[in-house]
């Protein structure tokens, strides 16, 4: 069956604030399409979303852009009751997601740092638009972590209540100038969503057909049996002194816990944990970071690889070989490395 008419079955089915709640859980791609209007870099939605643990929106669906992102925080109201009295004034109910509404505003005004560590913290953990791309990766728009206090949230509040056809000439006005009285608060009702089911076939099916390959499959597989595992952070489970290979490495946390710096033979490396895996960067003298290695299976194996890297630059320097030669020895390291060994908290190895 179609999405619209499984949406218009369901609708005609709900009772009460929680009676489309499920349908719209099981597709994320209609609420991140009801609320968002074009393409960013990244999209997420994330399904009864905490603010401070006092306050909580049933959804959150957000996109990055440049330097920012865009936040919508939702609402979502009975199906079958109206959003207006007759005289077209908001009902008990209305009014009651209005005050709610404003104690979230007040949330993201007085506690923007909190609330962009939370919004970080549930996609990386709870994500349900594109699970395989976003489950254990820190958020982040071009140059810029969602965490960073410079990013720019501009965040908008959405009501969802009661059905269009049930709406008179004089209610359908008084919907219409609803946000100018109401601190910019939005109302819609469910038909929007059927709308957007209707229009927008060929996304929806585009969307269902991704492909999702094995590695993420198995990360899937992983994270579903146990998503404590992939909240390693440098900052509280690495120490701040490693041994690797009988030489003690000093161990600088950097950003927010997912990577460290270190000092090999004079140069700069930085080494970035994703989902138990770990990626090199060598620092040039301008502060551009140069890739050398991704999914290395350790922290350990990361910081060999540097030495390595490094050396293999000081006889460039030193000798005139080309670059070209330095890149082809390594080559068979990145695809293959056959130097991974475990991580060890302070021992020789």
């Amino acid at each position: 069956m179609m999405l619209k008419n499984r949406l218009v079955e369901a609708l005609d089915q709900a009772k009460g604030e929680r009676g489309l709640q499920k349908f719209l859980k099981d597709e994320p791609w209609l609420v991140w399409a009801t609320f968002m209007s074009c393409g960013g870099h990244s999209e997420y939605v994330i399904p009864e979303f905490s603010l401070g643990g006092k306050y909580y929106a049933d959804f959150v669906v957000m996109q990055s852009f440049s330097g920012g992102w865009n936040i919508a925080f939702i609402e979502l109201e009975p199906v079958d009751e109206n959003p207006f009295n007759k005289d077209g004034s908001p009902s008990k109910r209305l009014r009651g997601a209005i005050k709610q509404i404003n104690d979230w505003q007040d949330f993201e005004k007085e506690q923007g740092a909190a609330l962009r560590f939370q919004l970080a913290d549930e996609s990386k953990k709870r994500d349900t638009l594109y699970p395989e791309r976003h489950l254990a990766r820190e958020p982040r728009c071009p140059k810029m972590e969602l965490r960073d206090p410079k990013t720019y949230l501009c965040c908008e509040y959405f009501i969802v209540m009661g059905r269009s056809s049930k709406l008179d000439e004089e209610l359908i006005h008084a919907k219409s100038k609803f946000a100018r009285h109401h601190n910019n608060v939005k109302l819609l009702t469910y038909d929007r969503f059927i709308d957007v089911a209707e229009k927008s076939i060929s996304q929806y099916e585009y969307y269902q057909k991704r492909m999702i390959d094995e590695e993420d499959k198995l990360f899937l597989t992983k994270f579903a049996e146990d998503p404590a595992q992939f909240e390693r952070q440098f900052a509280e489970n690495h120490p701040n002194e490693i041994i690797v290979c009988g030489t003690p490495y000093k161990v600088h946390p950097i950003g927010d816990g997912e990577g460290c710096a270190i000092d090999v033979l004079g140069s700069s490396y930085e080494i970035f944990e994703d989902r138990l895996t770990f990626s090199l960067n060598r620092i040039e003298s301008d502060g551009l970071g140069i890739p050398v290695a991704e999914n290395l299976e350790s922290l350990s194996a990361a910081i060999q690889l540097a030495e390595i890297h490094e050396r293999f630059i000081h006889f460039h320097v030193h000798t005139n070989h080309s670059l070209d030669l330095v890149d082809e020895c390594l080559q068979p390291l990145r695809d293959n490395p056959p130097y991974l060994i475990e991580q060890d908290s302070g021992e020789d190895e």
